[in-house]
Parts: C-alpha cells; sequence; structure tokens
C-alpha cells in the first residue's frame, strides 16, 4: 500500500516504551497533520482563553500543549501528562514554552493536586486504559469546580468498510478490537464521567471516511497484523481482501468510516 508512514501497532499505544516508540511518534505525527480542524474545536469546546490552567492528558510529543500555550498566553499555564519517558522526552526535544511543563504519569493516578486546573482534554486516549473510570475519577479531581473536561475516543465497534468480503473484514475489525484495551471507549465513556462525578455531559458523534491509503496507514494495516497473528486471517486471504478494497476504490465503491465521541463535560 502507498502510504506517508509505516502502519504503526495502534495497541502499542498501552505501553510506549516496550515497543518502537519512533513508529509511534510518527503516527502522531500524521494525526496531527491530518486533525488540526478536529483538534481546535476541542479547544474551542473548552473554551480555552488567556490566564486558563489547562491539562492535555496522554500529550505525546507536545504538539498540543504548545498550541494551548499559545491560547493560554505567559499568564495561563499547561501541563502534558505522558506515561510513556520515551513520549517526554521527545515533547521536552521539540520546545518547552515558557507557561508549559510535561510530566511523566499515568491518567489514571495523575501526580496533580486536587482542584489543579480550569480545563482538561484527553485526546484517543481512553482506547487504551485497562481501568478507564479511574482516569474519569482523576480528571473530575484534578479539575476545578466549573471546569471543563474534552474526552474524544473512536469506538472501534463503529466501524464500516465496504467493499471486500465481509467475513474477511468482520475478523479483521474484531482482531483490532481484540487488540486495545477499550475499543468501545467512544461509547462508552459519556457514562463514565457521568459517574465520575461530572455534570453537563454532552456526547457528539464524529465521523471520519479516510481513504484506503490512509486508513490502511491509521488502523487497517496493523489490524491486518493482528489477524494473522492470531491466526484468523491467512497471508494471502489478507492479500487478496486489500486487492479488492483497491478493486473497489478504482470503482469508486470502497467506503470506510469510523465513528468517534467527543466527550463534554462539567465538575
Amino acid at each position: 500500500m502507498p502510504d506517508e508512514f509505516s502502519p504503526a501497532e495502534i495497541a502499542s499505544f498501552r505501553d510506549v516504551d516496550t515497543g518502537n516508540p519512533e513508529a509511534l511518534i510518527a503516527y502522531l505525527d500524521a494525526v496531527t497533520r491530518i486533525s488540526a480542524d478536529e483538534k481546535r474545536r476541542g479547544f474551542d469546546a473548552l473554551g480555552l482563553r488567556a490566564g486558563m490552567s489547562v491539562l492535555d492528558v496522554g500529550c505525546g510529543t507536545g504538539d498540543d500543549v504548545r498550541a494551548i500555550a499559545e491560547i493560554v498566553g505567559l499568564a495561563g499555564s499547561v501541563r502534558g501528562l505522558d506515561s510513556s519517558a520515551a513520549m517526554i522526552e521527545a515533547a521536552r526535544s521539540r520546545g518547552v514554552p515558557a507557561s508549559a511543563a510535561f510530566v511523566e504519569g499515568r491518567a489514571e493516578s495523575m501526580p496533580f493536586e486536587s482542584a489543579s486546573f480550569d480545563a482538561a482534554r484527553a485526546e484517543r486516549v481512553f482506547q487504551h486504559l485497562d481501568e478507564p473510570q479511574l482516569a474519569a475519577r482523576e480528571l473530575r479531581r484534578v479539575l476545578r469546580d466549573g471546569g471543563r473536561a474534552f474526552v474524544l475516543d473512536p469506538d472501534w465497534e463503529t466501524v464500516l468498510i465496504a467493499g471486500a468480503e465481509r467475513s474477511l473484514t468482520r475478523r479483521i475489525v474484531h482482531a483490532l478490537m481484540q487488540r486495545l484495551a477499550n475499543p468501545s471507549a467512544g461509547g462508552s465513556t459519556p457514562a463514565l464521567l457521568r459517574d465520575a462525578g461530572f455534570r453537563s455531559v454532552t456526547a457528539t458523534p464524529v465521523l471520519s471516511a479516510p481513504a484506503l491509503a490512509r486508513a490502511y496507514d491509521l488502523f487497517l494495516g496493523a489490524a491486518i497484523d493482528y489477524a494473522i497473528a492470531a491466526k484468523t486471517l491467512t497471508a494471502q486471504d489478507a492479500a487478496a481482501w486489500l486487492r479488492a478494497l483497491l478493486e473497489a476504490e478504482q470503482r469508486g465503491e470502497f467506503l470506510c468510516a469510523v465513528t468517534a465521541v467527543a466527550t463534554l463535560a462539567t465538575a
């Protein structure tokens, strides 16, 4: 498949430092390039403005932290939290604004005082958590009363792929879901936030429909590898499935869609 970067094992975000951090960093860079508008809408939903104290959970290489630092200015502050030492090192190497800091730590047990932040965000993080309910409680704990949380995650049960044999498609998508800690994060997060004590919880579906090459890079390539490793798919079946999708795309009949859920909650 033609691609901008090698397909990353997205399930490896569960424990970045034991895998291939360089590949995952490249993956995050690609996602940042294609989701700028989506990220900006998330910033707007939080009502970010000068002087605010903001937390970015699962900050990765820190691109969002640097963007938020420009909004809140020197009167505000931003903290980027990530469980990966490699990600924190990469974030610091790319520049740390005067109002920002990068901290190594887990979403389920954040190293911050209670009521420390006016706003918090977690983008594509909950899908990798074994205990997302703990992260939801921690978000509530570190936010001041009236503060806002923005959580965005895909719900992999919503994957739609048209253009190839459906039984093979189901096996491939199932293999991906089996490797993720919390594959239905998008749909389950609103309830977790309510249970954690948030109020005014609203959930908005966000549909993405990538072309075949981009879908392969973002998740299909990894899903195929997982299915082959699990012996639910042969390499020959995988090649035939991809060939069918390529032919469908050439006919204008390929379709891929995944629904994420953007959840906004008030503490």
